[in-house]
This record gives structure tokens, sequence and C-alpha cells, in this order.
């Protein structure tokens, strides 16, 4: 055996053995947040939420989230990525566990929030210490790897969680993954921490270099298009539960089934998704997977095939989510050194949760309940396909953009 064929095994080891801790917990963060949309309608009535309003269950997590960065994204730099997801873990068990315990409207919606202070952050993390500790095609495996976790929740951890509340309760999945959440701290500790170069120095100063990332043309454009990739398929995704229930009549199995239709979608785009990025491709998957969704999510609620195939839809949705998300965050990862990451990484979650947020409350204006049936949601795909139509217009301005830059990390 050559030492090159030694040295190659051992960086296969390392990648995998940094890999996992951050798979798994990034699988449970998306899997906690999944597992609301289709039980939404159920935890509605148990706690005298009305079903109109059931979307707020799942757009003030990333609200919260949003909050919870713009406070907690200098530390990210400051304390470190371990350190920092061992105390956001903490705090995120520890919030839904308490949620899954709670009856009135007001203390679920609370514990929701403090969900999304504690969760939300965390992905946001794990993808600035992948881009800390790896570079080239070992970040772009790494992240392709992670970036998994989402359509794997969708196939495995919202269907089985639909089902555990189906034979028990809508708290029980919860409670697992709060138990689960306690065990990734294990493989968390045993990471290796990573000098980011902004462990001292005035606090103040570095929140003055937070927000002074806004003030950098290239920072904006990358925003500006993480919001239209967003803005529109989330005034659709808060709303799936109660539509798919009062039109259909699924229940939140059903409905569990659906997303697993969607992750393996999801994991098709993702595998594609690795393979282009390695051959220079990140813009145009930005494009071709957004262009997907638009197609898909405009013909969503036409009722051009029979709700057995509802799940059909879903696949589209995350095969095109899958394409081009892995792209976007290799690019994110790209454009700031190592010392402003974590908060660059921090801006990225804030955008996008609070994007997320304002998806589900500016849907709300076209929506209605009638009869028992929730109407209006035509018109919300309708409005969501335009904003991801514009989006190859965007990746085009980026691109020129990041081309005039000097340097990317």
């Amino acid at each position: 055996m050559t030492d090159h064929t030694v040295t190659r095994q051992k960086s296969k080891i390392t990648i995998w053995f940094l890999a996992l801790p951050l798979f798994f917990i990034n699988f449970f963060v998306f899997a906690e947040h999944l597992i609301v949309v289709p039980l939404s309608a159920g935890i509605s009535v148990a706690t005298g939420l009305p079903p109109v309003n059931s979307g707020l269950l799942v757009s003030i997590y990333p609200l919260a989230a949003a909050a919870s960065a713009l406070i907690l994204g200098p530390f990210s730099d400051r304390l470190g990525r371990k350190k920092m997801l061992i105390l956001l873990c903490l705090g995120f068990s520890a919030s839904i566990f308490a949620f899954a315990w709670d009856d009135s409207v007001f203390t679920v919606l609370a514990f929701r929030v403090l969900s999304g202070v504690c969760g939300g952050p965390i992905p946001s993390n794990v993808m600035a210490y992948i881009g800390d500790r790896f570079q080239g095609r070992e970040r772009t495996k790494v992240i392709t790897i992670v970036m998994l976790t989402f359509s794997i929740a969708s196939i495995f951890a919202v269907p089985i969680g639909a089902l555990l509340a189906e034979l028990f309760s809508w708290r029980t999945p919860f409670i697992a993954i709060s138990v689960a959440i306690l065990f990734c701290l294990i493989l968390i500790s045993r990471m290796e921490s990573i000098k980011t170069g902004a462990e001292s120095g005035n606090v103040l100063r570095q929140y003055v270099e937070f927000a002074n990332l806004l003030k950098l043309r290239l920072v904006r454009k990358v925003f500006t298009l993480q919001f239209f990739m967003i803005i529109g398929l989330f005034g659709f995704v808060p709303h799936i539960s109660v539509w798919l229930g009062t039109v259909y009549g699924f229940n939140a199995t059903q409905i569990g089934l659906c997303y697993m239709q969607g992750g393996i979608g999801g994991i098709i785009g993702n595998n594609l998704s690795g393979y282009f990025i390695n051959k220079g491709h990140k813009g145009r998957l930005i494009s071709v997977g957004s262009l997907i969704m638009c197609v898909v999510l405009f013909f969503s609620t036409w009722n051009l095939l029979p709700p057995v195939f509802t799940g059909v839809f879903f696949a589209g949705l995350l095969f095109g989510g899958s394409i081009r998300m892995p792209a976007f965050q290799i690019i994110l990862t790209e454009i700031i050194p190592i010392n402003l990451r974590g908060r660059m990484m921090a801006l990225s979650m804030i955008n996008a949760n609070l994007t997320m947020g304002l998806g589900g409350i500016w849907s709300l204006a076209f929506l209605d309940m009638q009869n028992g049936v929730l109407t209006g949601m035509r018109t919300v795909t309708i409005i969501g396909a335009v904003t991801l139509a514009l989006i190859p217009l965007m990746v085009l301005n980026l691109e020129r953009e990041i081309k005039k830059s000097d340097q990317v990390f």
C-alpha cells in the first residue's frame, strides 16, 4: 500500500469522523421542525389554537431563530463552533421537552419560540464548522453529506413521528427527539475545537463587524438571492397540514408519507448536486433547482393528479431544493474568511429564518376557511412560483459580483 493510498484512507476516516456528529445533530434539528408541519393541525386542536392559525406553530420558530442569531452571531466566532453547539443543543433539548408537555396556546407558542432561539442557530454553526475545518473537494463532500439531513429527515423522521403521534400522542416524537439530542452531545463533545482568530477583543467591536458585513455589496446580493429562494415557497409550506387535511382528508401519517416521497426526491437531487458542484456549476445548480421548484409549486394546487399522487409534488419540490442548497451553502462559506464566517452564517440564518417566518405571515392574507376547507392556496403558490422564476437573473448578477471580488476563502 503506497503512502498516497494510506493518506487518502486517513482523510476519508477523518471526514466521516467529523461529518457524522454534524450530520446527526442537523438531522434531529430538521426532524423536529419538519414534524411540526403534519402535526400542527392536531396540536392546534389539543391546545385550542384556531386551525387557520396553526401555521404559526411553524412560522414563529424561524422568526425566533432569526432574533437568536442576531444576538448570538458574534459568539460563534468568539467562543468557537464546538462550544456554541454544546450550549445550543442543551437549550434545544430542554425547550422541545417542555413544549411536549404543555397544553395551553400561550405556553405552547412560547416554547416554540424558545425552540427556535436554541435550535435555529445550530445548522449555521454546523456549516461554519465545516467551512473552518475543510477546503476544496473535502468541503464540498462534507457539506453535501450534511445537507442530506433534510431529505433523510423527510423520509424517516416525519412519517415515523406522525405514526408515533397517531399511536400514542403528538407529544411522543418531541420527547424522543429531546432525548436523542442529548446523545448527540456525546459525539459533539469529541469533536476537534478550531480557533477562529476572534476569541478575544472587544465584544461591541465584534457586533459592529457583524453589522458591517451588510455593507459589502457581495453579501447583500447573496442575501437578496436567498430571500427570493425562500419567500414564495414558505408562503405555502406552513399551511400544508391544514390544506391537505381539509381538502383531501389526509391525516398526519398520510402527510408524513408525502414528506417521505419528498425526501427520496431530495436525496436524488443532493447526490446530483455534489457531482455538478465539483464540475464548477454552483450558480447553474441554484438556477435549475429553483426553476424546477417554480414549475412544481405552480401546479401543486391545481388538482391535476389524484390525491394518492400528492407525494409527487413533494418529491419535485425537495428534488429542486436539494439541487440548489449545497451550492448556495458553499458560496456562503467561500466568500468570507474564518474570523468572520460564524457571523456570516448567522446573518444568513437571520435572513433565511426571517424570510421563512414572513412567508407564513404574508400568505395568511390570501387564506380563509370556508365550510371547513382551507381556500386561497392556489393564489399563494402562483405568487411563490413567480418569486422562484426570478432567481436565474439574480444568480447571473451574483456571479458577476463574485468575479469582481479579490479573494474567496
